[in-house]
């Protein structure tokens, strides 16, 4: 019943990667994907207390490189970060976000996988202090 890690990985790469290729070519696209991830992780049902912490720092990253404030961000570096949010906000992945308790640990399973590869571009861009709010109120337009 529940999905591998290599199968979860496989789904991620194969739909939700092509798709943030898509999305990075509009800074509006990008913006509203933030804003959809955001008010996901803040709702009550949602909350991954383990993984909220990488999750704000990834919305950040790609909101200061949408309105062009931190363009020292590597392309795979943003498609990757893009993807996770992608397959983060999809309710129908490879563990539906429905079932409780297990449902967004596929999701955990991902970010986690992005945060470990881009670990670099993330301290990067902390040590920058490239804070953007991203509460789902107080995002920045």
């Amino acid at each position: 019943m529940f999905a591998s890690t290599k199968t979860i990985l496989k789904l991620f790469s194969t739909t939700a990667l092509i798709r943030a290729n898509g999305i990075l070519k509009n800074s509006k696209n990008v913006n509203g994907l933030v804003d959809t991830a955001s008010k996901k992780i803040h709702s009550g049902k949602n909350k991954i207390l383990s993984i909220q912490s990488d999750l704000t720092v990834l919305l950040a990253m790609l909101k200061a490189w949408a309105k062009g404030d931190y363009n020292e961000v590597p392309w795979m570096t943003l498609l990757l970060s893009t993807g996770a949010l992608i397959y983060f906000v999809n309710p129908f992945d490879a563990i539906p976000d429905m079932i409780p308790a297990v449902g967004l640990l596929d999701d955990a399973t991902v970010i986690g996988f992005v945060v470990a590869s881009i670990k670099q571009d993330i301290q990067n861009f902390s040590e920058r202090k490239c804070n953007y709010p991203v509460e789902q109120n107080q995002l920045p337009a």
